[in-house]
């Protein structure tokens, strides 16, 4: 009779602690495409892949093909890969399945986005991302996209290197940081060329310093953007994040 009474006293002590655990499950990863809200601020509108409207708020989970508009507002969206996109006022852009259609995580449509990539180790598949003109693939950096009214894209590079590729088959072309390029409408991109404004840099990392490059530098890097050396970099190259 004793030895009931203790397992008896086991089982209650044990009860409670099965309910709490019911109550409060381990969270679960987010789903391949799919992104949660980290913050926002000011005016957005958010569809869902069937068009209803999803409420803007801090947690939400949004599945591939949901499309966020900006309006006035901005949103720092954290993507299941662990990258960190923030889509800057007056932006366009769709959540994407990596693992089905063209590989993207998301698309640029129109308006300015930061990014920062998660690295990929061993044989992980590059990040990439589509604009109406350009294909964009990393390993693992930060960097900055704009997409105008007349569609053309143009990307800054902050960290790591960033390939860049027209939609129309042509050579494409590796950015090292503190370079930029664009996309025209049926044209391949531009030669990477320095940066005049570190504006969004300095705004996404305050306590990042810039690299600095001098006109001797920037012109070799210049002659190099298309085929940099294997240890300076290629899509294949990892840049340990912050």
């Amino acid at each position: 009779m004793t030895a009931m009474r203790h397992i008896f006293a086991g089982l209650c002590m044990l009860f409670p602690l099965a309910v709490a655990s019911g109550q409060n499950p381990t969270p679960t990863a987010l789903p391949i495409g799919s992104a949660s809200v980290a913050e926002l601020k000011g005016e957005i509108e958010i569809h869902s892949p069937q068009g209803d409207a999803i409420t803007a708020q801090h947690g939400v989970t949004l599945a591939p093909e949901t499309k966020v508009d900006t309006k006035k507002g901005s949103l720092l969206l954290d993507l299941q890969d662990g990258s960190q996109v923030l889509v800057k006022p007056n932006s366009h852009v769709v959540l994407k399945s990596p693992n089905e259609g063209k590989g993207y995580w998301f698309e640029l449509l129109l308006g300015k986005i930061n990014a920062k990539v998660q690295k990929r180790l061993g044989n992980a598949p590059s990040f990439r991302m589509g604009t109406p003109t350009a294909v964009i693939t990393v390993r693992g950096t930060r960097f900055a996209v704009d997409v105008d009214k007349k569609q053309r894209t143009h990307v800054e590079v902050y960290e790591g290197l960033v390939e860049v590729a027209g939609l129309f088959h042509g050579a494409p072309v590796m950015v090292r940081p503190g370079f930029s390029t664009g996309v025209e409408q049926n044209h391949d991109p531009e030669q990477p060329h320095g940066m005049d404004n570190r504006e969004n840099e300095n705004r996404w990392n305050p306590g990042g310093a810039p690299r600095v490059h001098n006109d001797n530098q920037d012109e070799r890097d210049r002659q190099g953007t298309r085929n940099p050396p294997p240890n300076s970099g290629s899509p294949q190259h990892e840049h340990e994040p912050e």
